[in-house]
């Protein structure tokens, strides 16, 4: 059976828990395709970690605080108007609410503390600072990397 090496690419699927144990929802069912030996940017640390996997062999990533999401940044907290959620929806202080940024794109944010103008917003990923632990799959090898045996370009 063939077995990942350095510079393959490949197919993966992942979940990523963060240290409470919560699962970070993936951004999609599909497989992601990646190279060995080169770290994912959404998936720090797995690159290495793929080299010797067969084929729907799993493996365990253990990523440390502040290198799979950056720390909180206290900037990142802003004031929005009431008005920018929909009429009606309740806001409470700690509850994540999706909203629609200026490309329309929906995201999750926390509400900080919720007035009848004003809304205190978290604006920060819900893991930000968390170490992550990431259990993956390889999916499959697409394209295998030359190997010593390859004959030369």
């Amino acid at each position: 059976m063939q077995t990942a090496r350095l510079g393959d690419n490949v197919w993966v699927r992942y979940v990523k828990r963060t240290q409470d144990g919560s699962v970070a929802p993936a951004r999609s069912r599909a497989p992601v395709e990646m190279t060995v030996g080169v770290d994912h940017p959404r998936l720090p640390g797995l690159g290495l970690a793929l080299v010797g996997l067969s084929s729907l062999e799993v493996t365990t990533v253990r990523v440390p605080a502040g290198q799979g999401h950056p720390p909180a940044d206290p900037a990142r907290v802003r004031r929005w108007a009431r008005a920018r959620f929909p009429e009606g929806q309740p806001l409470v202080a700690g509850t994540w609410v999706p909203v629609s940024d200026s490309m329309g794109r929906r995201r999750l944010v926390r509400v900080v503390e919720a007035g009848a103008r004003t809304v205190v917003v978290d604006i920060n990923s819900r893991w930000a600072g968390r170490a992550l632990e990431l259990e993956v799959q390889l999916v499959g090898i697409l394209t295998r990397a030359p190997g010593p045996d390859a004959p030369p370009a």
